[in-house]
């Protein structure tokens, strides 16, 4: 089994804590060291790409939990509670919107995206006009 590094510790270490110190705390690391580490730009890249990868996952967890949230909030929005349904059913309502506008937004993105990419192809360069 391979052995771990220093720089391995140190990752795992500020991804699994709030802050230098404690990092240095739990992995046994001087924060000068830590520190030092954080200045170089391999060991830099090599820690957002971690994060990134932690974040990427906890969506993920998210997403997969959202039908259920969605079933038990068309449960809820029948409560007998009066605030109870008022409340699910708006929570429901606003992320229904939101959905929609976020997604005409992307196809939005997409279609001004192709468009600029198309005429890098067609002229070499982009066409700089806004057209709003």
């Amino acid at each position: 089994m391979p052995k771990i590094t220093n720089r391995e510790k140190v990752l795992v270490a500020l991804l699994e804590t709030p802050s230098v110190r404690d990092a240095a705390k739990s992995s046994g690391i001087s924060e000068a060291t830590i520190y030092n580490f954080l200045r170089d730009s391999e060991f830099k890249t090599a820690y957002r790409e971690a994060r990134r990868q932690t974040v990427e996952t906890a969506i993920a967890q998210m997403q997969n939990s959202a039908s259920e949230a969605v079933e038990r909030l068309k449960e809820l929005q029948y409560s007998e509670n009066p605030a109870v349904a008022a409340r699910c059913a708006q929570i429901i309502f606003e992320n229904s919107i939101k959905g929609m506008e976020t997604l005409d937004i992307l196809t939005r993105l997409e279609t001004l995206e192709n468009e600029h990419f198309k005429q890098i192809e067609e002229n070499g360069k982009p066409n700089n006009k806004r057209r709003f």
